[in-house]
């Protein structure tokens, strides 16, 4: 057998090394979602571009090459709402969130009582917003709630002002890409998302990060995806893994109050799981064993 069968046998099965771009457009290297919107978005429904409403239509996510690559397809509204990620990917971490001090004015604390789903336990927040101008993300380390979290700021360096930009995060691994150029997947209203038109949005955050940063995982990574207003006191019906259908905004009380803080939001309140998860890969005895038959056969050459 020719040792290009042999590489064409690994890549059949699943052992393709090529590198994800992180650009803001979903990769065939992402396969299927990991969790698809089941509710259409109270918060408007975007046309694209500078367009007002925002959505979250699906999540994409693995790890390849020691980092993580996650894709949240949708629209971000240039008026500084904001789409906020948490992630579980080590020991510790906080299922009810404490205050703490970090975004502009210290709007964080606004956090402060917010409950994931049992078995999720925050240790990261990855967090978007764009106003227009360069679109800007920032990556805190909670540290289990610690008084001094750890806080890492970037703003676009390509295409700033357009709605296609990308950029990096100073002080970490993290790239990120931007494209708000999405008119389709889910409609406006609070009735079952269209799921079929939610997975066909290719566009939207992207980002990658080194596992190294995450506390060098080896196990499962749960990842929380939300959208909301600029004080993360309001909360839009726009979660991945999604809320069940006719679920409208949550607000501030879980049931589209403004409370003026996020102290009512409890996911363990609503069916199913307000998150989804990514399988840091091991190595993989068939790969190992590919490979060693694909140098036992160049040592015969």
């Amino acid at each position: 057998m020719k040792n290009t069968t042999i590489l064409g046998l690994l890549a059949t099965a699943g052992f393709s090394q090529a590198a994800i771009l992180v650009d803001g457009t979903l990769d065939s290297d992402y396969g299927s979602a990991l969790a698809t919107q089941s509710v259409e978005t109270q918060f408007g429904d975007s046309a694209g571009g500078f367009s007002g409403g925002g959505e979250l239509d699906a999540a994409y996510a693995r790890v390849q090459g020691g980092r993580l690559f996650v894709m949240l397809t949708g629209n971000i509204e240039p008026n500084f709402n904001k789409v906020s990620i948490f992630i579980d990917s080590k020991a510790g971490g906080e299922n009810t969130l404490v205050s703490q001090d970090y975004d502009f004015g210290n709007v964080a604390n606004n956090l402060a009582g917010l409950t994931f789903d049992s078995g999720f336990a925050a240790d990261y927040h990855l967090f978007g917003r764009w106003g227009g101008g360069a679109f800007e993300l920032e990556f805190v380390d909670r540290d289990n709630g610690s008084t001094t979290p750890t806080v890492f700021e970037g703003d676009a360096s390509t295409g700033s002002g357009t709605a296609v930009q990308s950029g990096t995060i100073s002080g970490t691994t993290i790239d990120f890409g931007f494209n708000n150029n999405n008119s389709a997947g889910v409609a406006g209203g609070t009735a079952a998302a269209d799921q079929i038109a939610a997975a066909a949005v290719t566009t939207g955050l992207e980002f990658s990060i080194d596992l190294a940063d995450l506390g060098s995982p080896t196990g499962d990574i749960r990842i929380f995806a939300g959208y909301g207003n600029g004080d993360h006191n309001f909360w839009s019906n726009q979660i991945l893994g999604g809320l069940p259908a006719d679920t409208g905004n949550l607000g501030g009380d879980g049931a589209g109050g403004f409370t003026g803080n996020s102290g009512g939001v409890d996911f363990n309140n609503y069916g199913g799981d307000q998150f989804f998860t990514v399988t840091v890969p091991e190595p993989s005895t068939a790969l190992l064993g590919g490979l060693a038959l694909l140098g036992l056969l160049q040592r015969r050459r």
